[in-house]
């Protein structure tokens, strides 16, 4: 039978007709942009949800090249934005990790040298450390620092609470028998000027039966710096008065 048709048999063959047309993913380059944006999270962590959105979109190409059967490109404008989110995240991770431990490890020191002081009597340098670097006594040595506490009516007062407070009375009087050690943080809240730390410290000493017994120390510390022509109110300061402390987890032990 011959062919009628007014076309070339090679025409009539749609085996021979090769679809060629592609298309660049959107969500793939949306990924791309929402992945390099993701580094905006080092200013300020509100932009962490442009590496959820970006490792969302990143899949969601992936998986719509996969299915388009050649009609979509752009794996790798995918995967650029993939990384890219995972990268600034986990890096951001990472300092966010090593700036706490940071601002832990001068919290510990700095509350050490409240205890330090407390334990050695130095009701002057205990004190104190309740304000800013700057704004603590310039005295030249403790009797001049007594001396102008008993001058003035509120510091006189506060001299009295201070040394009347049940935690430091026991402090001083166990003195270099008192072993202190960290126990753990309890919370650590940073703003755009300053830190704040709260930690429970354990404190162990000799008892009269020869075994030793321990109670616990919540402090609370705030670190400031302020930019600017306030610099000078920088520097750790404790937050309210230290305090006995009994952790959560002895709670539930003594009660059962």
């Amino acid at each position: 039978m011959s062919n009628d048709s007014i076309f070339p048999s090679k025409w009539n063959d749609a085996s021979e007709v090769e679809a060629s047309y592609t298309r660049l993913s959107v969500a793939a380059l949306l990924s791309v942009f929402f992945g390099l944006g993701t580094f905006l999270v080092y200013f300020t962590p509100w932009f962490f949800f442009l590496g959820v959105v970006a490792i969302l979109l990143s899949f969601v190409a992936l998986w719509m090249i996969y299915r388009s059967e050649g009609t979509l490109t752009g794996t790798l404008f995918a995967y650029f934005g993939l990384c890219s989110a995972v990268v600034a995240l986990v890096s951001v991770f990472s300092l966010w990790q090593v700036y706490q431990y940071g601002v832990r490890r001068e919290a510990d020191q700095f509350f050490r040298l409240w205890f330090a002081a407390v334990q050695q009597g130095d009701v002057p340098q205990a004190q104190e450390y309740q304000f800013i670097y700057s704004r603590r006594s310039n005295a030249a040595n403790a009797d001049e620092w007594w001396q102008a506490q008993y001058g003035e009516k509120h510091a006189h007062r506060a001299v009295h609470q201070f040394v009347g407070n049940k935690l430091v009375r026991v402090l001083m009087a166990l003195g270099d028998d008192a072993n202190i050690s960290y126990y753990k943080t309890l919370s650590l809240q940073s703003e755009p000027e300053s830190d704040t730390v709260s930690s429970v410290y354990a404190v162990t000493f000799p008892a009269e039966s020869g075994e030793t017994e321990t109670f616990f120390v919540r402090m609370q510390g705030t670190r400031s710096y302020p930019p600017g022509p306030d610099f000078k109110n920088a520097g750790w300061r404790l937050e309210g008065m230290p305090s006995f402390y009994l952790p959560e987890e002895f709670k539930k032990t003594s009660s059962e």
